[in-house]
């Protein structure tokens, strides 16, 4: 408001000419040319008033039209909206038709997170508005389709008919749909107008409204030794994100990571103040049935919320109180996220890339014995493996020659955990799931008693919780997320099936995790594509380029990113592949 007011003290004093005025607004720049002489330049001074101040009540009307209730703090509503506009609903108009008035109500259910579904409910006959309960759920439909209304005159009935993409309950964890959806509305006239009598509880969105309100966000749990922080994806309205996620995580992990984490007793009713933001510390108001036994627990709940919070931009401090009293905390702070390193092969030789060093990592001692898959772990830890000669994998050490940690056949690409295990096996056996330590410890991980197949790629995701088996009969293939079972020493025991496998793919030349949310699969033949598949997510697909050979796991940007068959690595940015490096075959990334 300040640069329309100013610029308007400057036509008045002359300080600006009429002939060449640049409107520096948000969107763009530009210079307009006055075409009048100076004869017209003061009809061109009026329009010019005029204009900017259709532009100066637009903007008044616009800023006094967002909401403004509820916690508010930087960047904490519209970090990545596409249309903050889209916040924005209006109740229902007078002798709207049935069709109209759940179309409205449909646009009224997008904005609902941000006014806490106050115009959706003015659609609803008065009785309705109390016990409908459009938190329980959201059904997310298909990208570029709408809900279809079908009335029907003779019983006041309507069928909104969809195919979706995502179905989240309240924790913003996903459940079991079918391909096409049914809701069921029943209308009535009150007043003289029609309302919706009846319906079931949730909503129903868009992809894009769907987007604009809710934000994909991790909330943390402890592994069962409370050794490492493992994320859970979870997608939560925008506004009040923060409060919005500890519901989230004191309501408990997804059913496929619980066999695996230490979680803090689900709260039977959460408190609706459970956050309190002021400028960017977020304070953790704990209620009196969380009982915290000892100082231990008290650092580990806290380093388990200050992960989780941190994920909500604008906040970089974290506190817990209780009973209105402050709880003290370990003054050490959790180590800064190391830089992650990438391990390739050039020329023959292991080469690293990294914020610190980049060049050569181990030379080649023997040409007959090719290095293949090197993989590194955490970049605060030096155990790093590789494939050689296609049956053995050994341990990497900067400067060193190769040590031997275990030796089979058709060994596939290496993975490793941060608890120092790295997961092989023979890609052509039958249930063939190996794990080394760096003491070359093996152990057989036990699988699925009815997944008796072939197993050519495993993925691991960070820390090494979640996994993805890809299995193989004949020429079809499957995938299927897992969860990983340890001992109390961390040693992985057994993998459980987190969700059914997905339908039968062909040509699978490849698996990587992209992050700890998403985990891609590589088709080639002759229409290659990548399939991501997500944690509390919608799966989606899209166009491979025809050379891509191999996934890179962990690239650090979040993009997916392609080996081609000449070594150049392309990263599928902006919808489009672009190639960002050259010459590195087998490149992986530390998670």
């Amino acid at each position: 408001m300040n640069w329309l007011t100013d610029q308007f003290a400057k036509l008045e004093m002359g300080k600006i000419s009429p002939v060449k005025l640049k409107l520096k607004l948000a969107a763009s720049s530009a210079t307009i040319d006055s075409p009048y002489g100076a004869g017209n330049r003061r009809l061109f001074k009026q329009v010019l008033l005029g204009t900017l101040g259709l532009v100066s009540a637009f903007m008044m009307v616009a800023c006094a039209a967002l909401p403004d209730s509820g916690p508010v703090h930087k960047g904490e509503v519209n970090i990545d909206s596409r249309n903050p506009l889209s916040q924005l609903a209006s109740g229902p108009v007078d002798g709207s038709s049935p069709e109209k008035l759940l179309a409205d109500f449909q646009q009224a259910c997008a904005a609902g997170t941000y006014d806490d579904y106050g115009i959706a409910r003015q659609f609803l006959t008065s009785s309705q508005r109390r016990r409908w309960k459009p938190q329980e759920q959201v059904t997310v439909l298909n990208p570029k389709t709408e809900l279809k209304i079908d009335f029907d005159s003779e019983t006041n009935g309507a069928t909104g008919t969809g195919q979706p993409s995502l179905r989240l309950n309240q924790a913003g964890i996903s459940e079991k749909f079918r391909s096409e959806e049914s809701i069921r509305y029943s209308l009535a006239k009150e007043n003289g107008q029609w309302r919706i009598k009846s319906l079931p509880d949730g909503v129903v969105l868009t992809s894009s409204a769907f987007k604009n309100a809710f934000a994909k966000r991790n909330v943390y749990y402890w592994s069962s030794d409370h050794r490492f922080l493992v994320p859970d994806p979870r997608w939560v309205p925008r506004k009040n994100g923060a409060q919005h996620l500890l519901q989230s995580l004191f309501t408990g992990p997804s059913d496929d990571l619980a066999p695996a984490v230490s979680a803090p007793v689900a709260m039977k009713k959460i408190p609706s103040n459970l956050v309190v933001l002021q400028s960017k510390k977020a304070t953790v108001e704990l209620p009196d049935t969380i009982h915290l036994r000892s100082q231990q627990e008290v650092d580990q709940l806290y380093q388990q919320l200050r992960a989780t919070l941190l994920d909500v931009s604008g906040i970089d401090e974290v506190a817990l109180s209780q009973d209105g009293s402050a709880l003290e905390v370990s003054s050490e702070q959790p180590a800064a996220s190391p830089k992650p390193i990438m391990l390739g092969v050039k020329n023959g030789q292991v080469v690293e890339e990294s914020s610190s060093r980049s060049g050569l990592f181990t030379s080649q001692i023997n040409p007959d014995e090719v290095i293949t898959w090197p993989t590194p772990s955490s970049p605060a830890t030096d155990f790093h493996v590789a494939i050689r000669g296609g049956n053995e994998l050994v341990r990497l050490q900067r400067g060193k020659a190769p040590v031997l940690l275990y030796r089979g056949k058709n060994l596939r690409a290496p993975q490793i955990d941060a608890w120092g295990w790295a997961f092989t096996g023979d890609s052509t056996q039958e249930g063939s799931l190996i794990a080394v330590n760096a003491r070359g410890t093996a152990v057989d991980v036990k699988l699925p008693t009815d997944s008796k197949w072939k197993i050519p790629f495993f993925a691991l995701s960070s820390p090494g919780v979640r996994g993805l088996v890809v299995w193989q009969v004949g020429y079809s293939f499957q995938a299927q997320l897992v969860t990983i079972v340890r001992g109390e020493d961390g040693t992985p025991l057994q993998i459980i099936p987190a969700q059914d496998k997905t339908e039968a793919m062909r040509d699978v030349i490849s698996a990587a995790w992209i992050n700890s949310g998403q985990v891609a699969v590589l088709q080639g033949g002759a229409s290659p594509k990548v399939q991501l598949l997500g944690i509390n997510s919608p799966d989606e697909s899209f166009e491979a380029p025809v050379n891509a050979q191999y996934l890179v796991p962990n690239p650090p940007d979040g993009n997916v990113e392609v080996v081609s068959d000449r070594g150049s690595r392309l990263g599928h940015i902006e919808q489009s592949w672009r190639v960002v490096g050259f010459d590195i075959f087998y490149p992986a990334y530390s998670s």
